[in-house]
């Protein structure tokens, strides 16, 4: 197996940081306009709902499923 250098790493790792980037800011944006997307950007920019603060946390059956996820990784046998 053929080791990689420091210099691939780190290309790889920017061509990873300028996929994300490309994703965020060019096509992020052309789906404002997208009409399936407009419509509930509308609603929520008139209503000034603040989007990014609803968490499924808030909802009980998730918070079950977090806990019970927690104590199987806590209590869960080690191989």
């Amino acid at each position: 197996m053929k080791k990689n250098s420091r210099a691939d790493k780190g290309l790889r790792f920017l061509l990873c940081v300028g996929a994300v980037a490309a994703v965020i800011w060019g096509t992020g944006p052309l789906l404002n306009d997208w009409s399936v997307i407009n419509p509930l950007m509308t609603f929520i920019e008139e209503r000034d709902i603040d989007a990014g603060a609803y968490y499924y946390t808030d909802i009980e059956e998730f918070a079950e499923a977090g806990l019970i996820m927690d104590n199987t990784m806590t209590y869960c046998v080690n191989r």
